[in-house]
């Protein structure tokens, strides 16, 4: 998941004003806690975390075990305080998963444009194939992440779709140990074409009937428990 569509900058003054700022108040309240926040295939981990030093422009804190696996893979955190007037994403200078540590710099004020959302945007891999028709035709795709309101669908090849065009989207999702695979088929419409880069991105909102509902509801759940599985497997 690209870190830069998960928030955008709030500068107060100029970006070296607001980070002399961010460590003049970390330096004054050496003893305090922070709250860490970091997002791994759309989910949103957040744990306490101590303060241990502030020094040359760095912050060292004790972090927890959970929260250390996803920094060293971000390289960078989210710091929730009272202390703050907004949220202040940083950099890691160094992280240690077995020691629980980690050093950050590069303080910025900004704001969680994820947390804007009304469903959570879940990471889906491996990406399950997906066909649209359109009024242009069909064209088959691969559904990169998705929420119960929405599905963003990859593909190498330009489609000429126009924003509001209406489509109907399949697709299969795994049923996990559990339960069987099953089918989605819902209607959508796109709202937003990414086609700065490959693979063009095509983001639809969607609107399932009850059944697809439930069953998206189920996938996105059992999603969280693996993700959350993951991350403690990996302390």
């Amino acid at each position: 998941m690209n870190i830069d569509n998960l928030y955008t900058t709030r500068i107060q003054k100029t970006y070296d004003e607001d980070q002399a700022e961010i460590v003049a108040i970390l330096k004054a309240n050496k003893t305090g806690t922070v709250k860490l926040i970091n997002y791994y295939k759309g989910l949103p981990l957040s744990y306490p975390a101590t303060i241990v030093a502030v020094e040359r422009g760095s912050l060292d804190l004790n972090v927890k075990g959970e929260q250390a696996v996803i920094i060293e893979l971000s390289r960078s955190t989210f710091i929730r305080s009272p202390l703050f007037k907004h949220d202040v994403f940083a950099q890691v200078q160094y992280v240690n998963v077995k020691k629980q540590a980690a050093s950050f710099n590069k303080f910025s004020y900004v704001e969680i444009m994820a947390e804007r959302r009304s469903f959570l945007r879940m990471a889906l891999n491996p990406s399950p194939e997906v066909t649209v028709e359109s009024p242009l035709g069909t064209y088959v795709g691969k559904l990169h992440d998705m929420s119960l309101s929405g599905l963003n669908i990859t593909t190498q090849k330009y489609c000429p779709l126009a924003l509001d065009t209406e489509a109907v989207i399949s697709f299969m999702l795994s049923g996990g140990e559990f339960s069987a695979d099953c089918e989605i088929k819902v209607s959508a419409k796109l709202v937003a074409i990414k086609d700065d880069s490959l693979p063009y991105q095509y983001i639809y909102a969607i609107f399932p009937d009850k059944t697809s509902e439930r069953l998206l509801s189920q996938f996105v759940f059992r999603r969280q428990i693996e993700i959350i599985k993951e991350i403690k497997n990996a302390v």
